[in-house]
């Protein structure tokens, strides 16, 4: 299945990125089960244009396309990315509430730590990895 996800999530990222793209490939292991944290993070970051997608196992699961992120951060040890999945109501279903994530990529180390957290509550979920970078 991971195999299946990451196959679609790179053919679904190239068919929109930009050629100038850095394609970072985040393997996460999430710090406690039960969490908002994706396995797989895709990070697109066009750093001509600024524009960053990202993708990941809950965005495909809930809103099936790569989502626009902001940095939030940048300098030489460091680049953090923001984004919102979205609240939604699932077909016969419950309401997922919006979740707000949190990426930061380590540059010496190629890590990762992303976290989220369901807007308006105090729960965090969190997790680290370590990442490999495609230059389209």
């Amino acid at each position: 299945m991971r195999k299946l996800f990451s196959a679609v999530a790179m053919a679904m990222i190239a068919t929109i990125g930009p050629a100038e793209a850095t394609t970072y490939i985040c393997k996460v292991k999430p710090d406690r089960k039960g969490g908002w944290i994706p396995e797989t993070l895709i990070i697109e970051h066009d750093e001509k244009s600024g524009e960053v997608l990202v993708y990941d196992e809950i965005i495909k699961t809930f809103n099936d396309k790569p989502l626009q992120a902001k940095i939030a951060a940048n300098n030489k040890k460091r680049i953090t990315y923001k984004w919102t999945l979205p609240e939604m109501k699932l077909p016969h279903g419950p309401t997922i509430l919006r979740f707000e994530f949190r990426a930061s990529y380590l540059k010496p180390s190629h890590r990762v730590v992303i976290s989220s957290h369901p807007a308006g509550f105090v729960d965090e979920f969190t997790g680290r990895g370590k990442c490999r970078i495609a230059r389209n």
